[in-house]
């Protein structure tokens, strides 16, 4: 008996872990790669004569694909939890590989004049759309299947996985920033749409989680309205945003500002900048798992207010040890960076996981951390940049920014833990 057990949930896991890595791998590629190529982006579609205004306009388009991510998640929130899970990752892996192969295939300014930056945003604007309702809602079919077996640990997993597609966007970076040609920077937004097509497959064959087959097996419990949610879940809302904000700062910083930060502003050479910041996702992926399962033991108002209070301690010797132009310090610096983003997003999953019940699950985690990641993840690397600029070249503002965020983060999760009162919330004790 407890063999047969065994092999099911074996073989759970192998048809689960690939549904759910393959969308978080394609969101993470495809962002990724690009924000490695924003500079060679900026001046093929917006050609300025100022280059640092060019690589603003680059960061501008960048970002407005944050601006649909809480529509999409609204939308594919709504047909996660009315319709199911399924139906709805399945429909956005296979969307989101649309306007990646459109931005592979796109002419530059050069050839179609001002319908060249016109497309490119409206393909940011689709692949932020498709992508809101991605992230968050692979987290939840994969803990919803695996149901209170160390949810902590397992999202962190889900997390690092994501690396896997960060991986793979800045190894093609670096490879063809080294050995390709100009035109080469296309050839890996080609890739992402024939990963999302693989996804959709194996996402076609996976079975509805449980706790969505029980939701719509009793009459009693409907998804309520956006209104109602947000009346009903307000600081369980909240709590998500904050979560979405963070790690979005720096999830975006890691994954793509700092390679132009020890570019341009340090004046290292991209390909030696993109194989420092392989080191500093490693550490990210490494440390994502452990930040879940410290999540499992000590429970989410710990794990969260700790993982909050690391970042506002280490975000200035961070960016200290990268202007030492040590490689050994730099390599310590992204190595930081990297946990510290883990200890946000390695424990995000578990702790948004217990805030909502199933029937408003998918939206409330989804449409709120988006809005997070729109606030402040999809802004970070531009407005980095022009705090740079801005500030006379003062390679220390990304550090305060980050800071601050950090101080607002853990000062709201001590105040308002104490006010949030759910039987699904994890805040106060171990999952």
């Amino acid at each position: 008996m407890n063999t047969s057990r065994s092999l099911e949930k074996k073989s759970l896991y192998f048809k689960l872990l690939p549904a759910t890595v393959m969308g978080n791998a394609l969101e993470f590629f495809d962002f990724t790669i690009y924000a490695i190529f924003a500079a060679t982006i900026g001046k093929i579609f917006f050609p300025l004569e100022n280059p640092t205004a060019s690589l603003i306009a680059s960061w501008g388009a960048f970002s407005v694909g944050f601006v649909m991510r809480p529509l999409g998640a609204l939308v594919f929130g709504y047909i996660g939890d009315k319709y199911g899970r399924k139906l709805s990752l399945s429909t956005t892996v296979l969307l989101t590989g649309l306007p990646t192969l459109a931005i592979g295939l796109l002419p530059g300014y050069d050839q179609i004049g001002m319908l060249a930056p016109l497309i490119l945003i409206l393909c940011r604007l689709l692949q932020g759309l498709c992508t809101g309702g991605e992230y968050n809602g692979a987290a939840i079919f994969a803990l919803e299947h695996v149901g209170k077996v160390k949810p902590g640990m397992i999202g962190g997993i889900i997390t690092s996985s994501c690396v896997i597609g960060a991986f793979l966007a800045t190894f093609s970076g670096f490879l063809i920033s080294h050995y390709g040609t100009d035109w080469m920077w296309r050839l890996p937004f080609i890739l992402g749409a024939f990963i999302s097509f693989i996804g959709f497959i194996i996402r076609f064959y996976m079975n509805e989680t449980p706790e969505f087959a029980a939701l719509k097996a009793s009459p009693l419990k409907k998804h309520p309205s956006l209104k109602n949610l947000y009346a009903t879940y307000p600081i369980s809302s909240f709590f998500s945003f904050l979560v979405g904000s963070l790690n979005g700062a720096l999830s975006y910083t890691l994954f793509g500002f700092l390679n132009v930060y020890l570019s341009k502003y340090l004046g290292i050479e991209t390909a030696v900048a993109l194989t420092y910041n392989l080191f500093g996702l490693s550490f990210f992926m490494i440390f994502s798992p452990l930040a879940g399962y410290f999540l499992d033991r000590v429970g989410g108002e710990k794990a969260m207010s700790l993982a909050g209070f690391s970042v506002f301690a280490g975000a200035f010797p961070v960016f200290f040890l990268l202007q030492t132009l040590s490689p050994t310090l730099i390599l310590l610096g992204q190595a930081l960076l990297g946990i510290l983003v883990a200890g946000i997003a390695g424990a995000g999953h578990g702790f948004m996981q217990k805030l909502f019940p199933t029937q408003a699950r998918y939206r409330g985690v989804s449409i709120n951390f988006c809005l997070g990641m729109a606030f402040c993840g999809g802004t970070a690397p531009m407005l980095m940049t022009y705090l740079i600029e801005s500030c006379h070249t003062s390679l220390y503002t990304p550090a305060i920014y980050l800071m601050i965020l950090a101080a607002l983060f853990v000062t709201c999760i001590n105040i308002f833990s104490k006010k949030h009162v759910t039987d699904q919330s994890v805040l106060t004790s171990p999952v």
